[in-house]
């Protein structure tokens, strides 16, 4: 944006909202950092002195949320960390670099779905939201609590059978990463079959200990979100007010009408960038005991069933890996329309309007309306013709964040 100007007006753009209802034709007028004004013609006493962007007849929409964001995991489309292993140091640069892939991609905000080294997310949610470095609104989340509460990035997922129940290590880990300001407190509720084969349906915590968990993140001020393929690690997680539940792979009956009952306080991100990653982007073919193609054939059949109770799906697809990295996430949009059935414009909804809801800001983000946050997306194209306009960075016209242009393309 320019410095003599504190407004915006996009004309001849088709609107999105982000509702899911038809797209409409109006004007959008942007001051400072809020919707101000939309409208079939912006009055002129409102629209003087503003800068003037011209979609020419493309489609502006909210900025896209991705409710399961790695900003640690080192690679993104533009440098590959196969390794992982950078000193500290590097780590943090990488975080950085990572969040203005994604709002070069579209992703104005991000609900993390875990970091091992979350002071440096706290800082670097910090940074974004001042704006002197570019990213999206972050949500920040603590490392991944695992069985045992190991050191973070350590994780065999041995299960519970075999050793005591410590719900006071689990309390204590939480205030931990409360007191280094993160926002959301990340637990693998059950193993990684990706990581650690045959362990996805294994479950990692106790009742009690989950318990304790939600105990202490309510008495700090925290969300919790939970990493649960295994039926029962789902139930666990509904039944001990978990907000996030990331995968639900294996749900059956019972934890998919458990699901459905909290669908007003809960989501769910079932990660389908990673699985489509794991089959087709490694390189070779997934061994046999990684249950990718068990874990893919799972989560078509469960997804639609969520959807069928209410429950909100949201995009986010474990992107930072090599064979996954950041800046391929809009690609989820086109998974859940392929694999999923959703329409484009459900799909864009999940990242826009519910993306809103599971950053916890429903009432200002997410979508085009008066009051609003200014995070908007000026796409050339029609995405809810051709859900894959949005994977090309190129057709990105104009990527908004709380008012201020990041890009402006021509």
């Amino acid at each position: 944006m320019t410095p003599e100007s504190t407004s915006t007006l996009f004309t001849g753009v088709q609107v999105f909202d982000g509702t899911g209802r038809d797209p409409f034709r109006a004007e959008v007028l942007v001051e400072g950092n809020r919707v101000t004004a939309v409208a079939d013609n912006v009055p002129r006493d409102l629209r003087d002195g503003a800068r003037v962007i011209d979609g020419g007849g493309g489609t502006l929409l909210p900025g896209l949320v991705d409710a399961h964001a790695h900003l640690g995991f080192g690679s993104t489309v533009e440098h590959l960390s196969r390794r992982r292993d950078e000193p500290d140091e590097e780590k943090a640069l990488l975080v950085a670099h990572a969040g203005r892939v994604l709002l070069d991609h579209g992703i104005t905000s991000a609900y993390s779905g875990g970091n091992r080294l979350p002071r440096t997310e706290t800082a670097a949610r910090k940074a974004f939201a001042e704006g002197w470095m570019p990213g999206p609104r972050l949500k920040a989340a603590s490392w991944e609590g695992s069985a045992g509460m190991v050191e973070p990035g350590v994780y065999d997922f041995p299960g519970v059978d075999g050793r005591a129940s410590d719900p006071g290590a689990v309390s204590r880990f939480v205030t931990d990463m409360a007191q280094l300001g993160v926002d959301i407190v990340k637990l693998s509720l059950s193993g990684e079959s990706a990581v650690v084969q045959g362990t996805s349906r294994v479950v990692q915590f106790t009742d009690e200990e989950v318990a304790a968990a939600a105990h202490t993140a309510t008495r700090h001020g925290l969300w919790l979100t939970a990493h649960a393929h295994a039926a029962e690690s789902v139930k666990m997680a509904v039944r001990h007010g978990v907000r996030a539940v990331y995968h639900c792979t294996f749900a059956d009956e019972e934890a998919l009408d458990l699901v459905g009952a909290a669908r007003d306080r809960l989501f769910v991100a079932p990660t389908p960038g990673i699985i489509h990653a794991n089959l087709y982007d490694t390189g070779s073919e997934p061994e046999p005991g990684m249950e990718v193609r068990a874990t893919h054939d799972a989560v078509r059949r469960v997804v639609p069933e969520l959807v069928a109770r209410g429950v909100r799906v949201v995009p986010g697809g474990d992107y930072g890996f090599a064979w996954n990295p950041v800046g391929r996430n809009p690609r989820d949009l086109e998974l859940f329309v392929d694999w999923f059935g959703f329409t484009p414009a459900e799909a864009l909804r999940a990242a826009t309007g519910y993306g809103g809801q599971v950053m916890g800001m429903g009432d200002e983000l997410g979508l085009v309306r008066e009051g609003f946050l200014a995070d908007l997306l000026l796409v050339d194209g029609d995405p809810l013709d051709d859900i894959r306009v949005l994977q090309d960075r190129d057709r990105l016209a104009v990527i908004m964040k709380d008012g201020r242009a990041h890009k402006v393309a021509g």
